[in-house]
């Protein structure tokens, strides 16, 4: 989503005639994902680990909806985050 959308902006402000500021990017060039994507991701595979593994230790039979609402939850916050990061960022570059 993020090369797409730089991209484009970048094309459509140099048909404008606007510089674009490479060094205001929210993620650094070296790296694939920022610090927040990072740690959305090794929280998503914390709740894997306790989904296969600490659950049923924890629970036993008991509760056997709560892996799959932990992922559903977590996973909707993400996209929220990632809406909230896009609209921001349009709103920042156009």
């Amino acid at each position: 989503m993020w090369v797409g959308f730089s991209s484009h902006f970048a094309a459509n402000s140099t048909r404008e005639g606007k510089k674009v500021n490479q060094s205001s990017s929210m993620v650094k060039k070296n790296s694939l994902v920022g610090w927040i994507g990072l740690t959305y991701l090794l929280g998503l595979a914390a709740i894997e680990l306790w989904s296969r593994i600490f659950h049923h230790y924890v629970f036993g039979d008991r509760l056997p909806f709560l892996p799959l609402m932990m992922v559903s939850v977590y996973c909707g916050i993400g996209i929220m985050y990632s809406w909230i990061w896009q609209l921001v960022w349009i709103v920042k570059h156009s």
